[in-house]
């Protein structure tokens, strides 16, 4: 008899081809070929509230009426979601207490043997409740957003009520590692580093030419999600410094979020329309072939009110794919990185470290090429899906003991 898992996390794929970040499905789909798996989370207009996938069980609930309404989840995450809008931030509450009968309605019907909750807050607060409820142990999941951001008192003494009530916390970085190790220096014997993974399977050099209307262009490339703390106005400004060397130079922004108004402005403002292209969120199917044909990678982030990179896992994505890649110095990137070997790291905040790491590499191929082989060896020996998966695999083995 398989030991059954409750996972509850609020990002996970609406449907096919849905531009929602796919690690939780990534891990959940591998964790499946030992475990049954069952994934609760949240319902978006034209997602179906249950179904199968692979060997996935998903439920999903609603969390607000009319669901047309709910607007806390997904399409930038919860944090940006609430700063945005006054509907987002009074929907936390039903959004707690809907998870928590969900769950409960499906653990009352299943026999589940743990629960893994991604993210500290809300889901791990719902699990501890379902922990006590159901007298099974909690795994909890730390992410970065759900920890670097909040750090009122309020906040701190539920991370902490969490955290203790666990069984085993994991995060996704050493820079999430610290942190949590900082607040919470007495819960250390529980808290294990084990980063999210990227499938190394699609993520890989392959030969590509640049598409047609690129064919003449210096590709820079950022992706993500659009928001102040991945520092992308830095990047934006460095290109009044960047073109005036390369005036072929063209940077492909690929992704949504709040923040995307602000950095129009700032083109705008900037005169540099014709050098920044926004090709708004895309599948991940189609995210290697543009790591492939960039000549540069930037991953510009910072340390803001708003919280810090903790992993990076589209730089990880990018080194995968062989491409040329800059960082700055915070959260997670610092320890993927290694300045010099596999890329370059710039000091936040510094659009003029930046635009010089750009033409150092725009003007040495040979540079380039080499920080390039050397990512791709390092992201695909330390961060593929399938070590992600064993480790948890132990730690689900040791937990359920």
């Amino acid at each position: 008899m398989r030991h059954k898992i409750l996972v509850t996390t609020t990002t996970f794929p609406r449907w096919a081809n849905d531009t929602t970040p796919r690690f939780v499905y990534e891990l959940c789909e591998r964790l499946a070929a030992k475990y049954g798996v069952i994934v609760v989370a949240p319902h978006a207009q034209g997602s179906l509230k249950k179904e199968k996938i692979g060997k996935l069980d998903v439920k999903r609930f609603a969390y607000f009426k009319p669901e047309s309404m709910q607007k806390l989840c997904y399409n930038g995450g919860i944090m940006p979601n609430m700063k945005e809008s006054f509907l987002a931030k009074i929907q936390l509450p039903s959004l707690i207490f809907c998870e928590f009968i969900a769950c409960r309605k499906i653990m009352k019907r299943e026999n589940v043997s743990m629960v893994h909750a991604h993210w500290i807050l809300p889901q791990g607060l719902v699990a501890v409740f379902l922990k006590k409820f159901f007298k099974v142990p909690l795994l909890v999941t730390v992410h970065g957003t759900d920890l670097f951001p909040l750090k009122k008192i309020f906040y701190r003494m539920l991370q902490n009520f969490v955290i203790k009530n666990a069984d085993f916390a994991t995060v996704n970085s050493k820079a999430t590692e610290n942190e949590l190790l900082q607040r919470f220096p007495e819960h250390s014997a529980k808290i294990k580093t084990i980063p999210m993974g990227i499938d190394i399977k699609i993520f890989r050099k392959i030969k590509i030419k640049k598409p047609k209307k690129y064919s003449k262009n210096k590709i820079l490339l950022f992706v993500g999600r659009l928001s102040e703390q991945k520092g992308l106005q830095y990047l934006i400004e460095s290109l009044s410094s960047i073109v005036k060397r390369y005036p072929k130079a063209k940077l492909l922004v690929i992704g949504e979020g709040a923040y995307k108004k602000t950095l129009q402005e700032i083109v705008n403002k900037k005169k540099l329309g014709k050098y920044v292209e926004f090709l708004g969120a895309m599948p991940s199917s189609e995210l290697p072939k543009h790591y492939n044909f960039a000549d540069v990678f930037i991953l510009p982030s910072l340390s803001a009110k708003t919280g810090t990179e903790a992993l990076g896992l589209s730089l990880l994505e990018a080194m995968s794919c062989g491409c040329a890649v800059i960082g700055t110095d915070v959260g997670g990137i610092k320890y993927i990185i290694k300045n010099g070997y596999n890329g370059i790291i710039v000091r936040q905040k510094d659009s003029n470290a930046i635009s010089n790491a750009i033409i150092k590499l725009l003007g040495n191929k040979k540079m380039a090429e080499k920080f390039g082989k050397n990512a791709a060896e390092f992201a695909r020996k330390n961060y593929s899906w399938e070590n992600a998966a064993k480790e948890f695999i132990r730690l689900y083995d040791k937990i359920l003991k």
